[in-house]
């Protein structure tokens, strides 16, 4: 649901680092493949990145230092149909 984007940033704000299994939130990155910068002064951007690396994902500095994922290599583009929401 591309229209949704921002509800999972915000599901993420709120999220509990105790949650069990974990949640993979380094790999939500923009439609670009972009890192969010999180503001200046912040290094969520930085320790984003090192996760994924962490986990084999290249990430590439861009012109103007922004942290880019190549998603034609690491996006995850399910078949339409093939996944179904569950309601809450």
């Amino acid at each position: 649901m591309p229209s949704y984007s921002r509800h999972v940033g915000q599901a993420l704000k709120f999220l509990s680092p105790a949650a069990d299994p974990p949640v993979p939130w380094q790999r939500v990155v923009s439609s670009a493949g972009k890192i969010s910068s999180r503001g200046p002064g912040t290094d969520g951007a930085a320790r984003q990145s090192e996760a994924l690396e962490a986990e084999g994902v290249e990430v590439r500095v861009g012109r103007t230092n922004e942290l880019f994922v190549d998603l034609a290599t690491y996006g995850w583009f399910p078949a339409p149909g093939t996944i179904s929401p569950t309601a809450p």
